[in-house]
């Protein structure tokens, strides 16, 4: 994926006329329940997607989540193979939980180093984690 057709995702995402991510529209492209974002962002307590760009942690737990989307692009086609890579391909490095599993549990970092270190073994040709197509 280019960064011109990631900018163009990211835009998709975006609260329009604001700099704010739109929690429903990443309901819509994960294909996921609003509970289950709610929970992501608030795990304690109760979160609510009521307004167009949602509370400040709510806000923190989706550029968490675009951070790993950046990281992982370089290693699809484009946006459907990455979402699908991101709801479903199971990483054995962490027991093969998807890394939408180790998004929701707080993760973030672990996945971006993993992914960081399969984007240095990319450019050297070794096989990674993640894959094209």
């Amino acid at each position: 994926m280019t960064e011109a057709e990631f900018e163009i995702f990211m835009d998709s995402l975006r609260v329009p006329g604001s700099t704010h991510i739109s929690p429903k529209r990443v309901i819509a492209a994960l294909g996921i329940r609003a509970k289950d974002l709610s929970a992501i962002s608030n795990p304690h307590g109760k979160a609510t997607i009521r307004n167009p760009h949602g509370s400040a942690k709510l806000q923190l737990a989706l550029r968490n989540l675009v951070r790993i989307l950046s990281a992982a692009k370089a290693n699809h086609e484009n946006a459907e193979q990455m979402l699908y890579w991101f709801m479903n391909y199971p990483i054995p490095q962490f027991y093969y939980r998807t890394p939408f599993e180790l998004y929701a549990d707080a993760r973030t970092e672990e996945l971006l180093s993993l992914l960081s270190i399969g984007a240095h073994q990319q450019a050297a040709g070794e096989v990674v984690g993640t894959r094209r197509g």
